[in-house]
């Protein structure tokens, strides 16, 4: 709308900067003391995707995850609670407001996240590459920082 303080980027500059499928390179989060974490250590795996109708999803894993043995009845409680601990998967809408992105959840591995906002900031990279970055600040109190460089998978 002409005249608007914020206006929204068209569906046209989203797809051109967003819409894809985009391989995990690094997950990092940052701690309240700024130490570095690897959250999926050195080598994690996963992808991220934006559709041009508005749709993503996610599924961010480490690498170094046990792999079951025998069928899944025979898997135990505490290897199940271990994979679930080392993976991030939810999916839903996204709106590009151009230099950050909101993930509208729509259904997640973690059942409090649905419904919920998550913010990132957009840096994009040389490289084919993207940075998402958590806020720093969370309904006013500091948070964590996480730190997702994504590569776009061609």
């Amino acid at each position: 709308m002409a005249g608007e303080a914020n206006p929204q980027p068209s569906a046209a500059t989203a797809a051109g900067r967003l819409v894809g499928h985009w391989r995990l390179v690094s997950f990092v989060e940052y701690r309240a003391d700024g130490t570095p974490f690897e959250v999926f250590g050195p080598d994690p795996k996963g992808f991220i995707t934006y559709l041009p109708n508005g749709r993503m999803s996610v599924v961010f894993a480490g690498a170094q995850r046990a792999r079951f043995a025998g069928a899944w009845s025979g898997v135990t409680d505490r290897q199940k609670a271990e994979a679930y601990d080392a993976m991030v998967a939810y999916s839903g809408r996204y709106t590009d407001h151009g230099d950050r992105v909101v993930h509208h959840v729509e259904v997640c591995w973690i059942p409090n996240w649905e419904g919920r906002d998550l913010e990132r900031t957009l840096t994009f990279l040389p490289g084919n590459r993207v940075r998402l970055r958590t806020p720093e600040q969370r309904f006013g109190r500091p948070q964590a920082v996480q730190d997702v460089l994504v590569e776009r998978v061609e």
